[in-house]
């Protein structure tokens, strides 16, 4: 059950950088940035759930603050570029 919910999650971070590379405007490939954010700490924390080796827990953390920090600026950049 745990390879399911990680190929899963693998490949929902393959679909967003797919969609990245290939997105048809700089909206989609932010928003699908954000999905890797999202998809990256969930996938950290399963891996968390299985091992309990307690970095794992820090670094999605890490990577939490780190998505919102970048859909952050994102929003401040094109609220900026809009005027």
């Amino acid at each position: 059950m745990k390879e399911f919910i990680l190929f899963l999650l693998g490949l929902n971070l393959a679909l967003g950088f797919v969609r990245i590379f290939r997105g048809p405007s700089v909206v989609d490939s932010m928003l699908a940035s954000l999905l890797l954010g999202t998809g990256g700490t969930s996938l950290i924390l399963v891996l968390y759930k299985f091992t309990g080796q307690a970095f794992l827990l820090n670094l999605a953390l890490g990577f939490a603050l780190l998505a919102g920090v970048v859909g952050v600026a994102f929003a401040i950049i094109m609220l900026r570029d809009a005027d």
